[in-house]
Formats: structure tokens, sequence, C-alpha cells
């Protein structure tokens, strides 16, 4: 049996005292390093970030979350665009409140996301690319930021539930098919400077009654108000110039149309209205 001295005792206690305590705090920083490494793969899993010279882009969302509020999160808020196709087809959100100094929309961000009921677009976005929200069919969307200065062509394509009535003064350009089958729109106001209306723009909002043009419009598209079923009147400013074949074709009830100048107008503009160009 070996004894120790008094000498001998202490320090192998103190040694164990030392071992025992760097072991804790091994374990301690083991456990912290899991935590945060867990932390980082759940929001890893979820969503993809990358700068861009315009900012911080939302490159795709893989998360279920049925609503997302990008301004609760202090990485998210920071977001100045939603990257192509981020939640395309995404079967799982039915609300999301972009950030607050969201700049841009880019194409196909929101496309076919069958349950998408609303969308908050702050007063910062200035651009919503091609097909942003095409095919949204649940979606209850009234109203355009003002910041806005282009939409995209099918941005809103067969959204019928968009029930938006003023195009913001900002708006230079709407693409082809934008607003088309948007079955929500009752009046549509212009109060941009837009000098071109492209083609079916707005074709199949069946529920138009009243349109206010540009005052600087010189050119309606073909079949750009094509099948908009209830419009009955329509005004045209002293600047237009042309109007495209079947441009309003199928307005049925379409019977007071006037001209404050003489324009261009093909003769299948008025095709199958009430009202009959040139008679």
């Amino acid at each position: 049996m070996v004894v120790l001295s008094n000498v001998e005792s202490s320090e192998f206690r103190l040694r164990t005292f030392f071992l025992i305590f760097k072991f804790r705090n091994m374990l301690r920083l083991i456990f912290l390093f899991l935590l945060i490494l867990a932390h980082s793969v759940s929001y890893g899993k979820k969503y993809t970030l990358s700068e861009t010279p315009n900012g911080l882009c939302l490159k795709q969302w893989l998360g279920k979350d049925s609503v997302i509020d990008f301004n609760s999160h202090k990485e998210l808020k920071k977001v100045k665009i939603i990257g192509e196709m981020a939640f395309e087809k995404n079967n799982h959100i039915k609300k999301v409140i972009l950030p607050a100094q969201l700049k841009i929309i880019e194409k196909r961000a929101f496309n076919t996301c069958e349950k998408l009921e609303q969308v908050k677009i702050p007063q910062s976005v200035t651009y919503i690319g091609n097909s942003a929200f095409n095919m949204d069919r649940k979606l209850l969307l009234a109203s355009l930021p003002d910041s806005l200065t282009e939409i995209g062509e099918w941005a809103f394509w067969d959204c019928n539930k968009v029930s938006i009535s003023i195009i913001p003064q900002s708006v230079i350009k709407i693409g082809r098919q934008a607003f088309t089958c948007c079955e929500g729109i009752t009046t549509l106001i212009f109060k941009n400077n837009m000098e071109v209306i492209n083609d079916r723009c707005f074709s199949g909002c069946k529920n138009i009654e009243r349109i206010v043009f540009p005052k600087n419009l010189k050119v309606i598209e073909h079949f750009a108000f094509a099948r908009c079923i209830k419009l009955k009147c329509v005004d045209f400013p002293k600047s237009l110039e042309k109007i495209s074949h079947q441009a309003f074709a199928n307005c049925w009830d379409l019977e007071i149309v006037n001209f404050s100048s003489a324009p261009n107008v093909d003769s299948t503009a008025f095709y199958n209205c009430k009202y009959h160009f040139g008679k």
C-alpha cells in the first residue's frame, strides 16, 4: 500500500480539480458550439442569401411557414431583393410581409403560389419582374406602391382576385399581359404619363367598368382591353395616335366612345362591340 505525503496528496487533489475544471469547460464549449451549429443549420435550411451590387438578395426560401414576416428577423429585414424563383410554387405560404426597404421583386419570385392570399408590398419597391405573381389565384391585392416604376410581363397574369384601381404616377412601363384576367379590377385610373399600353395588358378583366387613361397616352396595342365585357364608355385623350387591332374586341357592352383627336384606328379595334368605328 502506497501512502502519500501531505504535500503529494495536496498536489494530487489540485491536479484532479484542474482536470475536472478543464473537462467541464470543454463540455460547456462543445455544448455551445453544437447549439450555435444547430441554429445555423436550421436557418440555413430555411433560406439562402447573397450579396449583390444592389444589396442583400433572398435567393431561395425552403421553409414551410404559412406566414413570413421579414421585418421580425434581423437578417431578413435587410433584404433589398427577392430573387428569381425564390418562392416559386411554394404551396405553404399564405401571408408575406416583405422587408420595409425592399427595392426589387425579380421574375417568377412568387410564381404559382397556390395558397398565397396576402402580400404587403412596401412603398420602397421600384420593380416587379416578369411573372412575379403569375397565377396566384387567391392573392388579394388592392394597391401598388407609389415608388413603383416598372411592372414586368405577366406579373399578375391570372391573379383573378387582384383588385387594384390606380396605376401610380411613378410607373413608366407595364409589360404585356401584366394584368390579364385580373377579374377583381372594376375601376382603372392611370395617374402616370405612360405613352403605350402594351398588348393584352388588361385583357379578360371582365369586371372593369371605368377607365381613366394617361394624359400622354399615344398607343393602345392589340387586345389590350379585349373581353372587358362590362366596359360601356371610354374617353380617349387628345394625345392618342393609334389603337391596334382588336384592342377592345369582345367588349360587348361598349357603346359610347369619345375621341378628342383623330387617331389611327384599326378596323377590328372594336370588334364585337355595340360601338362600331366609322359608322
